[in-house]
């Protein structure tokens, strides 16, 4: 039986109607109060012009303390113990925006992140475009199939190998699994998740892209074809997570330890730690795809609660330590020219522009403008440019000792460029990064130096391909930096044709060279899981970050010791800080084990209420957050 189709309209109760429904008059409500500290759940009776319009998961209006404000249909029922309940004012659209499994998705969500579930809805759901709603015409989704047998769920990472294209991989995973059920698929980046569309675009599959990349309108249309049931494949970027896909059954995120993948606003959830979440309350299919897992998912692997997937592989891994800083050890340049005679040859750099700083000559000082902010040389056409204020010029001067002599500090892609054209005179020299992508160069043999992600495609892959700075890729100071320096040198690795090099300006102990050369990063994954459980690390334990005012840390570190002494939270919790980031705020961290970190969370939860009860600074809290520092 197919369904009519549905004219999304507003439906709208006149004002001064009692007559509630006659079943299940009583509509339980998440409501948007915009004050932190009340609770979100409220009572409103149903009228009976909107019975039939008022279910689950639809947005609606209401009053609430004489105001009106939006909220969605958590359930209906014959009663409520509030009393004088007022009436549902208005269905904002009568297709449910929101499944039963996603409000509950969004419930633990918002519990595991200390935040509302309103904080997770600004995500979850796009901005209203009423234009979109009034021009769609829509079918209610044919659910009859949805409880045929299916496989045991799988819970893995599979680690590309070099040779193969990860969107069309992908692409074949989504068409073969698409006859099974809903799927969705997560890319930490727009020009990622266009590239997987374009490989979908060649089949003949139907799919709807979640980007906030799109336009408004566009997004919000796409959105309502998904939660109407008219689309169960989707691909988009971190927020596409909560996607409303009726029949879910794959969830596909690609690089899962990337930092896009963490959302900035309040609460701070991640895509990773929300698809483990989804897939094991609806038993979903979840894969990870990618280079290097995150040491969250390592830890995974490590214990057995996630399958390691992928072809076997071996690579000619090289490694030339800079004894003194050079940029290209003289060694290398012998495999480069051979490279270059054959094709193209990718350079990994970690940075991009030409110089990040400057130092002048004469008094060693580091150039900074009259604003404060600090200077970099982005070469001589564009001259000097402040990283704060954003001030140009062609020439610069040292503000202390009035000398004009800069040492350049930091080197980036197009300094690199200017190095390596003159040290291989002859080649086209090529620069890709995040402010000017690069997505493909032909057959011609190139010399190409892209920062991480942001490496072009060549057909039948690099010649050569060489991980520049290799130590100081691994060097920096926050937790990150280990996964991140692998996932960009397994990348760039796997970028290789088949009888071509990787070659690593690094130290020839570093264990990069034997996890490239085997293509196996599990001996390297698991010391440093081992580093981090010797000292009580993510993701061996679960950290929180409490940005607030400097004032209010003594008491807040007197109140965690007193819970603690009485029992009311974990002994085991340790404190770090507190550390000043600024002149009116200061930065603490929590750690405690993960058994322990639900009762830690629901304590600082109604800290937090109790501040805002007391009209005090709010305060800026985080739960295992990309980055400690």
């Amino acid at each position: 039986m197919t369904s009519a189709p549905l004219r999304l309209k507003v439906q709208k109760v006149a004002r001064g109607s009692s007559e509630k429904a006659h079943t299940l008059p009583v509509a339980r409500v998440w409501v948007d109060t915009a004050v932190s500290h009340l609770e979100f759940t409220y009572d409103y009776l149903v009228p009976f012009a909107l019975d039939e319009e008022v279910n689950v998961g639809v947005k609606v209006s209401v009053n609430f303390a004489g105001r009106t404000v939006d909220g969605y249909v958590l359930s209906r029922t014959d009663s409520s113990d509030v009393g004088n309940l007022k009436f549902i004012e208005k269905v904002l659209s009568p297709i449910p925006l929101l499944t039963p499994e996603l409000i509950s998705l969004i419930t633990s969500v918002a519990q595991k992140w200390a935040g509302s579930p309103f904080d997770v809805l600004s995500s979850a759901v796009p901005s209203r475009v009423t234009s979109a709603e009034k021009g769609l015409s829509l079918k209610l989704p044919d659910l009859r199939d949805v409880n045929i047998s299916r496989p045991a769920r799988t819970q893995s990472f599979y680690l590309v190998t070099p040779g193969e294209d990860a969107f069309a991989l992908m692409a074949d995973w989504i068409k073969a699994r698409a006859a099974m059920g809903g799927v969705l698929v997560i890319a930490p980046e727009a020009r990622e998740v266009l590239l997987l569309t374009e490989k979908l675009r060649l089949s003949s599959l139907d799919f709807a892209v979640l980007d906030a990349s799109l336009a408004r309108t566009e997004r919000y249309s796409n959105f309502l074809k998904v939660a109407s049931g008219e689309i169960d494949v989707v691909i988009g970027s971190r927020s596409a997570i909560f996607a409303p896909i009726h029949n879910l059954r794959t969830i596909i995120v690609y690089r899962e330890g990337a930092q896009s993948h963490y959302e900035l606003r309040t609460p701070g959830w991640n895509t990773r730690d929300v698809a483990l979440m989804r897939a094991k309350m609806e038993d979903i299919d979840l894969t990870f795809v990618g280079y290097a897992p995150s040491s969250e998912v390592a830890y995974l692997l490590e214990k057995k609660e996630m399958v390691l997937k992928g072809r076997r592989a071996k690579v000619e891994a090289l490694s030339f330590p800079a004894h003194n800083g050079e940029l290209l050890p003289d060694r290398i340049f012998t495999p480069i020219r051979k490279a270059l005679e054959k094709g193209s040859v990718l350079f990994l750099v970690s940075r991009k522009g030409y110089s990040n700083a400057l130092m002048c000559k004469s008094c060693k000082n580091i150039a900074v403008c009259d604003c404060g902010g600090k200077i970099s040389f982005q070469g001589s056409e564009k001259g000097y440019n402040c990283s704060l204020c954003e001030k140009k010029g062609s020439q610069w001067s040292c503000r202390w000792c009035k000398k004009d002599q800069p040492i350049l500090l930091g080197r980036g892609s197009q300094r690199f460029a200017h190095e390596i054209g003159r040290a291989f005179p002859g080649f086209p020299v090529i620069t890709s990064d995040a402010s000017a992508p690069v997505d493909s160069i032909n057959d011609e043999r190139s010399i190409v130096l892209a920062t991480s992600g942001m490496a072009p495609r060549v057909s039948g892959g690099y010649q050569a391909v060489v991980i520049l700075e290799g130590d100081s890729l691994f060097s920096q100071i926050d937790l990150r930096a280990q996964e991140r320096a692998r996932e960009a040198i397994m990348h760039f690795s796997s970028l290789i044709s088949s009888g071509g090099k990787v070659l690593l300006v690094i130290d020839s102990a570093h264990p990069i060279v034997a996890s490239v050369s085997r293509w196996n990063l599990t001996p390297l994954t698991n010391r440093e899981l081992l580093e981090r459980e010797q000292t009580n690390l993510p993701p061996v334990v679960t950290a929180v970050t409490i940005e607030m005012p400097n004032g209010d840390f003594q008491a807040f570190t007197t109140g965690i010791a007193a819970a603690m002494n009485d029992g009311r939270l974990s002994g085991a919790i340790k404190v770090f800080g507190p550390k000043k980031i600024s002149d009116e705020n200061s930065r603490v961290i929590l750690t405690v084990p993960g058994v322990d970190s639900d009762v830690l969370i629901e304590f600082l939860t109604m800290y937090r209420k109790k501040r805002a009860m007391a009209k005090k600074p709010n305060l800026i809290m985080r739960v295992d957050p990309y980055a400690l520092s």
